[in-house]
């Protein structure tokens, strides 16, 4: 019964645990989703479409990312395909 119990209060704080962790994540995705929101262009009229931009990092020891620009489907965006677009370059 003790090892029963011991199991069911790992659970417990292993739910607890994952659950605060996917928590605190998807907080700072939405961060960064905000921070990379695309609000206005100098020059352009305003838009009802959202758009993102910024950099993925690819590797942090050598400071490689890659740039991205994301805009958003007019219509029905949720069932729209993604399209990735990536500029060929050197390679060291």
């Amino acid at each position: 019964m003790a090892v029963q119990s011991r199991t069911t209060h790992l659970l417990i704080l292993s739910l607890l645990l994952v659950s605060s962790l996917a928590t605190a994540l998807l907080a700072l995705t939405t961060e960064q989703q905000e921070l990379d929101r695309i609000s206005a262009l100098p020059g352009q009229p305003p838009v009802t479409f959202s758009q993102f931009s910024g950099y993925v990092t690819v590797n942090e020891k050598d400071g490689r990312a890659l740039f991205y620009w994301l805009t958003e489907a007019t219509t029905i965006p949720d069932r729209k395909p993604l399209v990735l677009w990536l500029n060929g370059g050197q390679f060291n």
